[in-house]
């Protein structure tokens, strides 16, 4: 016997959960209500959950509040590469490697801090070392270039090849072009 999709049930579900300190709950509710996805979007309450469920130490949540304040959307009122950067930090030291490639890339750029390069090795390392196919290629590029550290093609290979091997389409393309130099 099957079941039928309640969206508003659903959310009421996942709203309960969240009320108990379940961080999947929140994470649940507020992709649900900042997307819209089957209920009606209210960016403010969703992203009030998506902090909550950082709180909770659910790292997802903490990179997704790192990128609504770094793009000034879902919920985020403007960019803020501050308050980004401590959703990302946050994320990164909970081994999420999305979050530790998007920290690596807030010093690569120097949103909202100096350039540091070292800095944004250092994430993309930890990045790479999380399995984020990202981080993976990030570095290798860093590696390519020789910067931030002395250049070394044979170990920007070998990270494009575990990119390409976790999925990266750029990070295949990208080392069937130095493979052909």
């Amino acid at each position: 016997m099957g079941t039928t999709k309640d969206a508003h049930k659903a959310l009421a579900f996942y709203s309960h959960a969240c009320d108990q300190n379940a961080p999947a709950g929140c994470a649940k509710a507020a992709t649900m209500l900042v997307t819209g996805d089957g209920v009606a979007a209210d960016l403010p309450k969703g992203y009030t959950l998506l902090v909550k469920a950082c709180e909770l130490n659910d790292s997802r949540s903490c990179n997704n509040a790192g990128a609504a304040w770094s793009e000034g959307t879902n919920g985020a009122t403007a960019v803020d590469h501050v308050k980004a950067r401590a959703f990302y930090e946050k994320a990164c030291k909970l081994e999420n490697g999305l979050g530790c490639f998007n920290l690596g890339n807030v010093f690569r750029l120097g949103e909202g801090v100096p350039v540091n390069l070292q800095a944004a090795f250092d994430n993309f390392k930890r990045s790479c070392g999380f399995e984020e196919p990202k981080g993976c290629t990030e570095l290798a590029i860093l590696y390519y270039e020789g910067t931030a550290v002395p250049q070394n093609i044979e170990a920007a290979k070998k990270l494009l090849e575990k990119s390409c091997s976790l999925g990266s389409k750029p990070a295949c393309q990208n080392l069937e072009i130095i493979q052909r130099q």
